[in-house]
């Protein structure tokens, strides 16, 4: 328990100094990249994305939140997505209350296909160096 709150913390705070760069923005959800954490193995690359919320939300468990970050995997060859992590907090672009914290084994990733022409596939590119 206690190292998995200690991955969960260091996740936290290496998030919190990321350098986001705003990916755009869609239906009123505004996306936002961190190149700098980036990590390449094979055709698969991760990457912090944060996403705004014009209104706040409320998840499953209750918890309202503004903004979410999330670590998304991304096979740059078949151009599919997994989520890896997900954070959510109750202020604008990550600030505020931590109200959802989740990580999921490799073994529970969900691969989705990215739909061309959207922002998410924007994310890929960046991400796999295509942009």
């Amino acid at each position: 328990m206690k190292r998995l709150l200690f991955v969960v913390l260091m996740m936290v705070c290496s998030v919190s100094w990321a350098k986001w760069e705003m990916t755009g923005k869609a239906d009123d959800l505004t996306h936002y990249h961190d190149k700098s954490t980036i990590k390449k193995d094979g055709i698969t690359a991760q990457m912090w994305v944060m996403y705004e919320f014009p209104q706040v939300r409320t998840n499953t468990d209750g918890g309202r939140y503004k903004s979410a970050k999330s670590l998304l995997a991304f096979n740059c060859k078949y151009e599919t997505l997994a989520m890896t992590s997900v954070l959510q907090y109750s202020g604008p672009l990550g600030t505020g209350d931590v109200v959802l914290s989740d990580t999921f084994n490799e073994s529970e990733w969900i691969w989705d296909r990215i739909v061309p022409d959207t922002l998410v596939k924007v994310e890929l590119d960046i991400a796999c160096g295509k942009k």
